[in-house]
Formats: C-alpha cells, sequence, structure tokens
C-alpha cells in the first residue's frame, strides 16, 4: 500500500461506515414511521367500526323497544274504550262513594244503614256489570281480569275464582291510584308461560277542579310469551352474529326473558352496568348472562324497568377489521424490506470494491430482487382483487388467477381476449367505454360496475388507468376489480331496516286510529303525484313519499276528544294539538332515513309568511319537501269531511290555497290543479271520495 493509499483508504472507510449507520437510522425512522401509518389506520378504522355497529345496534334496539311500546299502548287503548264508558265510570264511582265491604256484591247480604238503597242498585246491576266485564276480558284476549276498590279488594272479576292479589300487584294497584295512569308489572312466569299484568285507573265521573281521580283500578293479565318470541327472534336482515335479548328488573334483582326455556326467566348473576339515568350505552362487555365478548347497547321502555339489547359478537364484528390489519401489516412489511433491499445495494456500491466484485455483489442484488418480484408476484398471483393489464387494441395480455377463476377460464386462454368475450356483450361495451375515459383523463379513474360470473351477481369497484412506456407515451390500460358484493348487499340490508321500521311506524298508526291512516295514504298519494309533477330530484321523491306517510304519527299521542271536538278549540288545547309535531320528533329523529325526512314532517306545518308552527319559519327557510308535504296535507283535510263540516269540493280547496299566497306556495297549488287534471290524479279523487271518515 502507497502513502497516499494509506492517507486515503481511512477517510474512504470512515465514510462508509458513517453512510451505514445514516443509513440504518433512516431505515429505522422509515420502519418506526410505517409502524405509526399502520397503527393509525387501524385504530381510525376500528372508530369507524364502532360507529356503525353502535348506530345499527341503536337502531335495532329503538325499532323494537317501539314495537314492545305500541303493543303496551293497544291494550291500554282497549282496555279505555271500555272503562272510559259511562256504565262503568258511574258504577265504579258510587262503589268508591260507599264506605263498606264491597264483597256484599257477591254475597248480596248488604249492611244496614242510610246507605240501603243505592247498595242494593248496586247489587242489581251486579250480573250485567260482572257479564259485561268478563266478555270484554275474553274478547280482548286478557286471561284474567278484575276491578279493585280502593280498599284493596276486588268487587268484579272476569271469573269467579278470584286468587289473592301478590304484594307487587297490590303497590302497583296503590301506585295507580295515586298516580291515576296505566302501570304494567315485570314480566312473569305462570301456568300459561310468561304474563304482564296492567293496571289501568277508572277515573271519577265527578269533577274536582283539573284533579282527575281514580275511583277503581283495572287489573288485567295478559299473555306475552308470543309477544316476546316475535321481538327475539332474528330476521333475515340480522347479521352473523347478531341477537336480540329481553332484560328487567324487579324486586328480586336483574332477569333475562328466555321464553323457551322451562322457566321463562333466568336471574342475572352479573348484569350489565347502566349509568345515572337508566341507560345501558354502547360498550364492550360480556353477553347478556354469558362470558362471550359483544359489542350490546339497550333501549328501555318508558315506565318500565325492562331493557330491549341488542348484541352482536366482537369476532363477526370486527372481521373486517382483522382483515384490514393483517393486510397493512404485509403491506407494511413490504415497503420495508424493499427499503432495505435498496438500501443494501447502495451501501454495497459504495465500498469502492474493483469491478468484478461489483458486479458480483451486483448479481446476488439481483437475485435477491428477483426472488422478491416473485414473491410479490406470488402475492398477485393469490391476491383475490382481479388485476388485468390490456393493451391499446383491449386484449389481455396480463390476468392474474383470481380473474381467471372468477370468468371460469384458465390464465392462458384469457390472454387475447377481450371484455366482450369475457363478460359478455352489454358489460364488455361498458367496459370498453371506461377505458376510453382512462386514458383521456391520464390518471386513475375508479367506478362500479354489476357483472354476472357464473351465473352470480357480483358487484365490483373497478380502478382503471393508463401504463405509460418510459417517454410517458400510452401503451394499453391496468385494471384492478375488487368485489364489493357484502358491501353492497349491506347497504341494501340498511335500506330495508329503515323500510321495516317505518312499516312498524305506519302499523302503529294503522292500529291507534284508522282515520289518521286514511289520512297519511291520500297524502302519499297526493304528495307522489305532486313531487312527479314538479320533476323533483329521486331522493326529493322518496323523501316526500316517506314522510308524507309517517306525517301524522305525532297525532296518536293527542287526546282523540280534543281531536274530534266540533266547538273551537281553546287557546290551550290548540297548543295540546300542535304538539303533536313535537311527538313526532321524538319518534323520527332517533331513525337514519339518510333522507330529511325528520327536517320534513317537523317543517310541515310552517308557513311562507311566518304564521305556522314550531318554529315560525318563513319562505325559503322551509324546504322544498315541507312545502309539498303543506299544500298536500291541507288539500287532504279540505276534502275530507270533518265534524263541523261538509268535505269541500276540490276546486273550493284549491281556490282557497290559492287565495293564501301568503301560507302556501303557489307553485305547488298551481303544480296540484294540473296534475288532478291527469288521469292519475282523476283516479286518486275517485279514491279519496270514496272515505266517508268523518277527520277530527
Amino acid at each position: 500500500m502507497t502513502l497516499e493509499s494509506s492517507r486515503t483508504a481511512p477517510p474512504v472507510m470512515g465514510r462508509n461506515k458513517s453512510e451505514l449507520i445514516m443509513g440504518i437510522a433512516i431505515i429505522s425512522l422509515i420502519l418506526a414511521a410505517l409502524l405509526a401509518w399502520v397503527a393509525w389506520t387501524v385504530r381510525d378504522k376500528q372508530e369507524e367500526l364502532n360507529v356503525q355497529v353502535r348506530e345499527r345496534l341503536e337502531l335495532l334496539a329503538n325499532s323494537r323497544a317501539e314495537v314492545f311500546t305500541s303493543w303496551l299502548g293497544g291494550l291500554v287503548q282497549q282496555t279505555e274504550k271500555l272503562i272510559s264508558s259511562d256504565l262503568f265510570r258511574l258504577y265504579a264511582t258510587d262503589m268508591d262513594l260507599i264506605d263498606a265491604d264491597p264483597s256484599f256484591l257477591i254475597t248480596g247480604i248488604i249492611p244496614e244503614g242510610k246507605a240501603y238503597d243505592q247498595m242494593s242498585q248496586l247489587t242489581d246491576q251486579f250480573p250485567l256489570m260482572h257479564q259485561t266485564f268478563a266478555d270484554f276480558t275474553s274478547f280482548a284476549g286478557f286471561l284474567s281480569g278484575r276491578i279493585v276498590h280502593r280498599s284493596g279488594q276486588s268487587y268484579l272479576g272476569s271469573d269467579n275464582r278470584i286468587s289473592p292479589l301478590s304484594p307487587m300487584q297490590t303497590g302497583l294497584i296503590k301506585k295507580t291510584f295515586a298516580y291515576p295512569m296505566p302501570h304494567f308489572s315485570p314480566l312473569r312466569q305462570t301456568d300459561n308461560g310468561l304474563v304482564i299484568d296492567m293496571f289501568v285507573p277508572i277515573l271519577s265521573t265527578a269533577e274536582e277542579g283539573d284533579v282527575k281521580k281514580a275511583v277503581a283500578v283495572v287489573m288485567l293479565t295478559k299473555s306475552a310469551g308470543t309477544t316476546i318470541t316475535a321481538l327475539l327472534s332474528n330476521t333475515a336482515m340480522s347479521a352473523k352474529g347478531e341477537r336480540t335479548r329481553i332484560m328487567q328488573m324487579t324486586e328480586n334483582g336483574f332477569e333475562e326473558i328466555v321464553p323457551w326455556t322451562p322457566g321463562g326467566i333466568t336471574p342475572l348473576a352479573a348484569p350489565p352496568e347502566l349509568d345515572s339515568g337508566q341507560r345501558l350505552g354502547f360498550a364492550k362487555r360480556n353477553s347478556l348472562g354469558g362470558q362471550a365478548s359483544v359489542f350490546s347497547l339497550g333501549a328501555k321502555i318508558a315506565d318500565l324497568n325492562l331493557w330491549m339489547v341488542q348484541e352482536v359478537d366482537v369476532q363477526d364484528a370486527t372481521k373486517s377489521l382483522q382483515d384490514y390489519t393483517r393486510i397493512s401489516v404485509l403491506i407494511a412489511g413490504l415497503i420495508a424490506m424493499v427499503l432495505s433491499l435498496l438500501f443494501g445495494a447502495i451501501w454495497w456500491r459504495t465500498l469502492g470494491q474493483n469491478h468484478k466484485r461489483i458486479a458480483g455483489e451486483f448479481r446476488a442484488l439481483a437475485q435477491e430482487l428477483e426472488q422478491q418480484r416473485n414473491f410479490l408476484d406470488s402475492i398477485n398471483d393469490t391476491i383475490p382483487d382481479f388485476i388485468a393489464v390490456k393493451n391499446l387494441d383491449g386484449n389481455y395480455t396480463y390476468a392474474n388467477p383470481a380473474l381467471a377463476e372468477g370468468v371460469g377460464r384458465p390464465e392462458e386462454e384469457v390472454l387475447g381476449l377481450d371484455d366482450i368475450a369475457l363478460f359478455g356483450f352489454d358489460t364488455g361495451k361498458r367496459l370498453e367505454q371506461s377505458d376510453d375515459q382512462a386514458l383521456k383523463a391520464g390518471k386513475p379513474v375508479t367506478f362500479t360496475e354489476r357483472i354476472f360470473l357464473k351465473s352470480q351477481e357480483h358487484h365490483f369497484q373497478i380502478t382503471k388507468v393508463m401504463l405509460k412506456d418510459d417517454a410517458d407515451a400510452p401503451q394499453g390500460i391496468v385494471s384492478v376489480f375488487r368485489d364489493i358484493t357484502s358491501m353492497v348487499k349491506a347497504e341494501e340490508r340498511k335500506r330495508q331496516a329503515i323500510s321495516q321500521t317505518v312499516e312498524a311506524l305506519v302499523k302503529a298508526i294503522e292500529f291507534t286510529d284508522p282515520y289518521l291512516a286514511g289520512h297519511s295514504v291520500l297524502m302519499r298519494d297526493i304528495s307522489s303525484l305532486l313531487a312527479e309533477n314538479l320533476k323533483l330530484s329521486s331522493e326529493d321523491k322518496a323523501t316526500v313519499e316517506i314522510a308524507s306517510h309517517l306525517s301524522q304519527i305525532g297525532k296518536i299521542f293527542i287526546d282523540k276528544s280534543v281531536l274530534t271536538k266540533v266547538d273551537q278549540l281553546s287557546e290551550e288545547e290548540k297548543q295540546m294539538v300542535q304538539k303533536h309535531v313535537d311527538h313526532a320528533a321524538d319518534i323520527l329523529r332517533q331513525i337514519d332515513f339518510e333522507l330529511p325526512v325528520f327536517e320534513a314532517v317537523y317543517q310541515m306545518n310552517e308557513r311562507l309568511d311566518g304564521s305556522g308552527y314550531p318554529k315560525g319559519l318563513h319562505g325559503d327557510e322551509i324546504s322544498i319537501q315541507a312545502r309539498v308535504l303543506s299544500v298536500a296535507n291541507s288539500f287532504c283535510a279540505m276534502i275530507r269531511p270533518r265534524s263541523y263540516r261538509p268535505a269541500m269540493s276540490t276546486e273550493q280547496a284549491l281556490e282557497i290555497m290559492r287565495a293564501s299566497a301568503d301560507s302556501y306556495d303557489q307553485r305547488i297549488v298551481d303544480a296540484l290543479r294540473t296534475a288532478l287534471a291527469t288521469a292519475r290524479g282523476s283516479k286518486v279523487l275517485d279514491k279519496a271520495m270514496e272515505c266517508s271518515v268523518v277527520c277530527p
């Protein structure tokens, strides 16, 4: 070694060592960045998944809670039709005024005293009252019933066998006397299966200011097994791992309702923890009554210590997240491996060895790169996405095994074919058009396409990009087909779940008041006519149709005597009626329709001049959907008879709205006149004229 070489060698060796240390540091930083990227994307994906799972469980739990609440409300309405009659109210009021043992009705032994004549009259009426009550109990489908005096003794029953009241039943009877409103017992198991007791007050006929006094309590027992089993049963929309459970809290603690087990009710040794508002929020916890890990959420039934609990297994809910995590880690590992190989090649090149050694090192590096290329090719060959390359003539020059398997041909047979030969004429033509779009755009083009493969329908997200040579001249098209069939079907299931929710709410309206249901159907037909005549978008048409169907949902909570009152409403009664908007809002704002259905129903009673309710909106502050509903609602109300006036003619109704330009959008009024003149409009009017129900 010469002096010059001895002087230059150490700096070269030191420089190579420094470059090696710097390269290792850079690779370490890149590796750390890749790991941070994987952690961040997985965490973001997990948060998105949690939101989706929570929203689905919330929708399912709330819809089942609404069905159960509607069922209970139906029982109350059936009973109130009987006990609100003057016959039962007068009889119960007279019984409440007598300070004597009510058992004289059964024994016929009337105590002596001033009340003799009145007791004799009550005794004479007893057979009629007993038979009427027994017939109602049987006809309404209740297992048994009784009417209880303030003293706690029963003086009227559906049969002659009146069993003693339990402490729980006695307590609920006292509570009903103290707070005159319907109450329900917890579910319990009897020889007749699962049952629930309902306690409804009979109000005095005597007026005592604004205070409602209960003079007796009707206790009715209803079989709940069929209803509970239906709520717990999975449907075709239920995803894998999903289930519905019912939990209640009694004096014995928390219990789970399991109607298909011998006991029907199972105590919960470790019930889920509720918050301060008795709500069971969304969380990851053990399954109700089990050890499996689930995501769950509970919807509490109003005025009952009973919760509809919706669960989904964590393993099933997070399957897509697990797959995403594995793919992300694999991609990060491949990137780190490729960068490490590139750095190794650069570092070996800087060592300054002779050409032969450098050539040998590069041959080794080439072999390693070839191995990596083969490794990447093996991944490409096993990846489920379709990957293909076509030349500018539209013929396939490369197709991965997934594509060949998908079209049912060997790989070598795919080469040289075009899209029409592989996918059929119509689909092939659409794919050829997308090739032209990718070539013109000069950047990736992504779209969705429905393709039938082996007689099975598939939905693909297809990305196409131009393939260029070193001079940036187009050489062909690279296509990647990702199968999103499961995602599309999941979206369809979600839409069907919303449709089922709307159908359940419409059935609740029909069950509560046939007139409101009829008004909603007529509104739907008129609103559909308007939406078509106004050429609204498909989203607006769907919004108007759903909103018109649910427009009367809030009125089922308004006292029917106020809705059907002949005389002019007082200011307090007007405010009571206008509350139907708030009742509707409480129901609809919890449902994700993916359309402004809630806003349309909430603004339906607004007027252009600000005189409407509930917010007093003006002009364009009111959505187009709400303005269509406003015209349709008023028109339907005018052409149908009311308790205080006959039905108006179509022309009268249109003229009134035409004269109310400050209240109604005249463009919509004109569109209604035009739509009613069509053949379809005539059919809708003919159908409306057939209805003879007097509206409230």
